[in-house]
């Protein structure tokens, strides 16, 4: 009998073992089901998205039964920012949903919306470097995510452009920019099927803009077609279409670094020393900032020759500038000779004072004019001598400043002879020249802004911009003219043309004195005084600015459309 309960005994644990046994794959079986309906999660985990696999999270829904899969990417742009100073309060509530990151260093802080007294700054943050850089230590499988090391360059690269960004003073001439980003939730419910990498998310004017200063050079780009492609610097990055969210940029890079590093002088020389400014990203797409309050407008565009002539048709209303242009590119196709003067005359000072830094994109074909190469400055110099002689007593103050300045700048060779090599590097290691110079462009442009505010004088510095462009576009086709002619004056043994170019300069003098009295009921001695300034003016901006690739034609295809300037249309990076 007691046999028999044992028996039982054991054949009901048994049973029951195996029934809850049963229960057990029953209910695994039940939760893999649940599990399952969590489309996406398995590519949102560590070996997919590195550390970012922190933040993917399930969220239950009652009402369809399943899981819905969140994920954290970055969205990444380009942010305006200015040098922390003790003034400015760290926000006493600060969530990783709300704010905006540095990908790298933080030494600046971030504009928050505009006052009264002009934009306003709040600090903010950097990216923990563990979702930067913890992704890399074992060598990154081309599985992940691209955009993981698309971050990590970023960081990398911006490292070695801290010099520029915490060096020198604030600037009330350009506005500093550099790249950022802000964590998304998303959820996979919205990606689309045929992915298998969670996306991040960038804008197609700023990306634009990171992908230069990285050291590529865009082949092609038209987002609206979705073919997108840029090599450089050992990184490239491309793109493919999708129907459902248009195109995708996927990113590789080589083992290169991105800067050198010079042991005798201790300094870092980037690879790509573009001055890190809203300004100077611009002119990658053929716009020239304006500084504004001379100017009257905050840009020209000039990247294509049909945007250089409707910038002519606004200088010149009557449209004989743009017509000698025309009749010039018959004779050389990419001659937009004199039409460069713009540049250094209307342009902001973007160069960061104390910052050796100064190059930047050039925004149109021929942007090397006379108020850049030696023959202009020798031969401004002997004529502006000249004309003092003949002036006499009756010679302003300004003019006399404009000579002493030229003579105290000759004592650094570069002033007339222009930067050498260091024009293509874009790093000028004389801080002292530099900034002498940038001095001088400031209190060239205090003149004018003087002159500007007196109620009696009625032309205004646009103004004379705009007579002097209307008048340098002749001088190509006169200088050669006068030289086949044997009319030429004395060229100090440098390039004919060019020098000539620089006396025609001073032989328009007279008709831009007559045409602008004329017009405004202006005295033409100032008139006169003021173009003096201006050309000087013209110099400083040049000698503290150099243009990529200065000695080479930049043709418009190395230019990216104006229209994206500032684009937000979105691009996603798998």
């Amino acid at each position: 009998m007691q046999s028999d309960n044992t028996k039982e005994a054991q054949l009901a644990s048994a049973a029951l073992a195996v029934a809850l046994t049963a229960l057990a794959i029953a209910v695994i079986q039940l939760f893999g089901q649940f599990f399952a309906t969590a489309d996406g999660y398995r590519r949102c985990q560590p070996s997919v998205m590195g550390a970012w696999a922190r933040y993917t999270k399930l969220r239950w829904k009652w009402s369809e039964m399943r899981f819905e899969t969140l994920f954290t990417t970055p969205e990444i742009l380009l942010l305006n920012f200015k040098l922390l100073h003790d003034s400015l309060p760290k926000p006493a509530v600060s969530t990783w949903r709300q704010d905006y990151q540095w990908i790298s260093e933080s030494p600046g802080a971030v504009e928050d919306g505009s006052s009264e007294h002009g934009p306003r700054y709040r600090s903010i943050d950097c990216l923990d470097s563990k979702l930067v850089d913890e992704n890399l230590g074992s060598g990154m499988r081309d599985e992940m995510a691209c955009w993981l090391p698309f971050l990590n360059s970023i960081r990398e690269s911006e490292s070695h452009f801290y010099c520029s960004l915490t060096t020198g003073e604030t600037s009330k001439y350009h506005t500093r920019r550099r790249p950022a980003c802000r964590l998304v939730q998303r959820s996979w419910d919205f990606m689309a099927p045929d992915l298998v990498r969670p996306l991040a998310m960038s804008y197609i004017g700023d990306i634009a803009i990171i992908v230069l200063r990285l050291g590529m050079r865009w082949q092609t780009f038209r987002p609206e077609d979705g073919e997108m492609r840029a090599e450089g610097n050992e990184h490239i990055i491309y793109s493919t279409l999708d129907r459902s969210i248009g195109p995708i940029l996927h990113y590789a890079r080589g083992r290169s670094r991105i800067v050198r590093y010079t042991e005798k002088s201790g300094s870092v020389k980037r690879a790509t020393s573009v001055i890190p400014t809203k300004e100077a990203d611009m002119m990658n797409f053929g716009i020239l900032p304006c500084y504004e309050g001379l100017m009257g407008r905050k840009s020209y565009s000039m990247g294509t020759f049909d945007e250089v002539h409707a910038t002519l048709d606004m200088l010149d209303p009557t449209g004989s500038a743009s017509k000698k242009v025309r009749d010039n590119r018959n004779f050389e196709a990419t001659s937009t000779y004199g039409f460069s003067d713009l540049i250094p005359m209307a342009a902001p000072m973007l160069r960061q004072k104390g910052d050796p830094s100064t190059l930047l994109p050039a925004p149109t074909e021929h942007c090397i004019g006379l108020c850049s190469l030696k023959e202009g400055f020798v031969v401004f110099r002997q004529r502006l001598a000249e004309y003092m002689v003949e002036e006499g007593e009756g010679v302003s103050e300004p003019t006399r400043w404009v000579l002493r300045s030229y003579n105290r700048m000759r004592r650094f060779r570069c002033w007339e002879d222009g930067i050498g090599d260091s024009i293509n590097s874009g790093y000028v290691s004389n801080l002292s020249f530099l900034d002498e110079v940038y001095e001088g462009w400031e209190e060239s442009t205090r003149y004018f802004e003087k002159l500007s505010s007196q109620g009696d004088i009625s032309f205004r510095y646009a103004d004379l911009v705009a007579c002097h462009i209307k008048h340098a576009v002749n001088f190509w086709h006169e200088a050669h003219e006068r030289i086949r002619e044997e009319k030429q004056r004395h060229h100090h043994e440098l390039t004919d043309w060019l020098a000539e170019g620089m006396h025609l300069y001073w032989d328009y003098l007279p008709k831009i004195a007559e045409a602008l009295a004329y017009r405004f009921s202006a005295p033409q001695s100032l008139i006169r005084e003021a173009w003096i300034m201006l050309m000087f003016r013209a110099f400083c901006w040049s000698r503290t600015h150099h243009m990529c690739h200065a000695q080479e034609r930049f043709p418009e295809s190395s230019r990216l459309p104006s229209r994206y300037w500032d684009s937000r249309l979105p691009v996603y990076l798998g």
